[in-house]
């Protein structure tokens, strides 16, 4: 059973969906600390941040708000106008809540591209790092658990039991969703 896991991005990368697609089950881990200028809020394509706003403050991913959601996705959608049919189809998951928005968002882009991997949502937990991804393999009866590529620099790897085998992901195509539509 392979597991990986993942914060909810806004519109990921490709390799981001290679990963749900090698996975027998996707955690979706929202019961974090939101990262600022990291991924959740934002995307990069051509050179350009398309960025959604979100209120200010530490608080975890699931509970972080979209605080312009509706002029921020028209803005969004005017400047990537060549991609309107891929954008137009997630319109209805546009919301004030940047988990359900990215979580819905990433689904829909699987069904657009018939991945079936299974998806789940994390839990509430003390845990954190490493203890936190060896607990939810663990829950989801993982006997491998794939990881980013980055994962080398920040896992601690002696905290993985002996029966569940950590794989790195080594087979990305660093292209934007939206070419591979």
């Amino acid at each position: 059973m392979v597991i990986s896991i993942h914060q909810p991005n806004f519109i990921p990368w490709y390799p981001f969906f290679q990963k749900i697609e090698q996975s027998d089950i996707f955690v979706i881990m929202g019961h974090c600390q939101f990262e600022k200028n990291n991924f959740q809020n934002r995307f990069n394509i051509k050179g350009r941040w398309q960025t959604m706003s979100v209120n200010k403050g530490l608080e975890p991913i699931v509970n972080k708000k979209y605080v312009n959601y509706e002029k921020d996705w028209n803005r969004i959608k005017s400047n990537l106008n060549e991609y309107s049919d891929i954008l137009n189809r997630i319109d209805n998951y546009i919301c004030d809540r940047l988990f359900d928005t990215n979580v819905n968002i990433i689904k829909q882009l699987c069904y657009m591209m018939n991945i079936k991997t299974k998806i789940v949502l994390d839990y509430p937990t003390s845990l954190k790092s490493t203890e936190r991804l060896v607990d939810l393999c663990k829950h989801y009866g993982a006997t491998k658990y794939l990881s980013g590529p980055s994962g080398k620099t920040y896992l601690d790897m002696k905290l993985f039991p002996d029966n569940m085998e950590v794989i790195f992901q080594d087979n990305q195509d660093k292209k934007p969703i939206f070419e591979m539509l």
